[in-house]
């Protein structure tokens, strides 16, 4: 009877063993997938951490950061690969005299390095105080001095090497397998970071670049096209003031001679005053884009604006024959603009509305919408395509008219409205219908003063 519950009682025991057994298999896999999905967290949140900068040196910065709390080290140098050199971006927790921004002269530095870079793997070693530190130059043995494990990881994507970060540690293998993943998982990210700087750089070299030489041609023109303006209108004076009085007009040849002539003079000042016009656009574009434009921010009208502007505008109005319609709120609060800017968005819209509307009417109107002055410029011109609104605000575009489909200008003035606008803390927007018209309208915030 005793030795039954004797048998009993081991085996009660041995079944309670096999279930703890079992649930400590559970609570470890539990764990260790807690501790994964913490890890993936943590990925995702350093892929964000390096879409979000564009400079090269932050980049190298922030993963020197997110190894030290993902990984730890004691001592850690990353390093950007350019062609066939390498150049120091980032130095953490080391007293060694390394230059960051620096290009390495080291050639037993650099055959370190290319463990990594030529056989694009991991290197790690253990323990430092197996290696013959002959290997090593004096600077090198000073940043691995009383280290004891190193690890070097390549910055690669897509079989390119980017780059290498080096990290070593006063503990002997300090880094074991899981640290070596964790740690390859983080630099994995960067080299796509590395290399959308790099193209973010590349474009930004090529705008510099693009505005340096508008500016420069812009005002190479600007000398020899005053003088041709200036000489033509003198010309002009001339010929209408001197020559014309002393023509027998009476004779059909003369008539017909002093008309072509006029007519020339004319054609010569509109294309070299348009030529003018272009040649400003591009200026404009240039110290804006250089950030060289300051507003000469006061209290203005904003009606007495639009009446100047249909005033200036309404000569070629009349020569199209087309109707203009101003529709000003009669409660519209004065607002804190730049006069001269706010008019040349203006003159710009209005331009616009009177170039692509050949019959009908183009109407002028401003309200009070929450805290903003809405301006639009309405017409009943052709119309935009749908698929060229997206593109309609950008430089250089060129919608052009869509009946003739030939465009004019340099493409630059709304995106000069834009800026401006923007400039100003409001938006600029377009809605329109082809064969119906078209309505650009912008808002300006209303700042209360005293």
């Amino acid at each position: 009877m005793m030795e039954r519950l004797s048998n009993k009682f081991y085996l009660y025991i041995g079944v309670i063993i096999i279930i703890n057994i079992m649930i400590m298999h559970i609570v470890i896999k539990i764990i260790m997938l807690k501790k994964s999905k913490e890890f993936d967290k943590k990925i995702i949140s350093n892929i964000d951490i390096f879409k979000s900068t564009t400079n090269i040196n932050d980049i190298f910065n922030k993963l020197l950061n997110n190894l030290y709390k993902n990984s730890a080290y004691d001592a850690a140098v990353s390093i950007l690969k350019n062609d066939t050199e390498f150049k120091i971006m980032a130095i953490h927790g080391t007293g060694v005299e390394l230059n960051t921004s620096s290009y390495i002269q080291d050639e037993k530095f650099i055959n370190l390095i290319n463990k990594v870079t030529e056989s694009g793997t991991m290197y790690y070693i253990q323990d430092l105080n197996k290696v013959d530190y002959a290997l090593y130059s004096a600077k090198l043995q000073l940043l691995l001095y009383h280290m004891r494990s190193l690890l070097m990881i390549p910055i690669i994507y897509k079989d390119e090497i980017y780059g290498v970060v080096i990290m070593v540690n006063y503990k002997k293998a300090a880094y074991n397998e899981r640290y070596r993943g964790n740690a390859y998982s983080i630099v994995s990210q960067v080299a796509v970071a590395i290399e959308n700087a790099k193209l973010f750089k590349k474009l930004k070299d090529i705008d510099e670049t693009k505005t340096d030489f508008l500016s420069t041609v812009s005002h190479e023109l600007r000398t020899p096209l005053t003088s041709i303006i200036g000489f033509t209108e003198m010309v002009k004076r001339k010929f209408e003031g001197t020559i014309i009085p002393e023509l027998d007009l009476s004779i059909e040849k003369n008539q017909s001679a002093v008309v072509k002539i006029k007519r020339n003079i004319n054609i010569i000042l509109a294309e070299g005053e348009r030529l003018s016009s272009l040649i400003n656009e591009l200026l404009d574009i240039s110290r804006m884009e250089a950030g060289k434009v300051l507003l000469n921010m006061r209290k203005i009208d904003i009606e007495e604006i639009i009446t100047q502007v249909i005033t200036l505008t309404n000569p070629i109005i009349r020569d199209k024959s087309l109707q203009v319609i101003q529709s000003i709120s009669e409660t519209l609060p004065e607002i804190i603009a730049d006069r001269d800017k706010l008019m040349q968005v203006i003159i710009n819209l209005i331009s616009n509305a009177i170039k692509f509307t050949e019959k009908g009417c183009i109407v002028c109107s401003a309200r009070v919408v929450a805290e903003n002055i809405i301006v639009s410029i309405s017409d009943t011109g052709v119309g935009i395509r749908e698929e060229d609104k997206k593109y309609i605000f950008e430089k250089f575009s060129q919608v052009g008219d869509t009946l003739t489909d030939k465009p004019t200008g340099t493409g630059l003035g709304l995106s000069i409205c834009k800026y401006i606008i923007e400039e100003h803390g409001g938006e600029i927007w377009v809605e329109s219908e082809i064969g119906k018209g078209t309505d650009f309208s912008f808002s300006i915030p209303i700042i209360k003063t005293n």
